[in-house]
């Protein structure tokens, strides 16, 4: 039994509105982190990602995997390199 007008936040909020709040948590926990290295690190990514996605065709999916597994792949190879 439904009582009353059927309203969802979602038709209330600009997609603007919503792609702001992410892009602003990111900035926040990347300077939380990272100070200014870590924000120009992540503007870097996604510039790069954006990049390849819009220009290339690479798939987004696919990077997404190749960052996930960068966090363990990269610093066992420079271990390997540094010896």
């Amino acid at each position: 039994m439904r009582t009353g007008p059927r309203h969802s936040v979602s038709k209330k909020l600009s997609h603007e509105a919503i792609i702001a709040t992410f892009v602003g948590l990111i900035v926040v926990i990347s300077v939380w982190e990272g100070q200014l290295l870590g924000l120009l690190v992540i503007l870097t990514v996604g510039l790069l990602g954006g990049l390849l996605s819009k220009r290339i065709g690479f798939n987004t999916g696919v990077q997404f995997m190749g960052y996930y597994t960068a966090v363990l792949t990269v610093p066992a190879l420079l271990k390997l390199i540094g010896g």
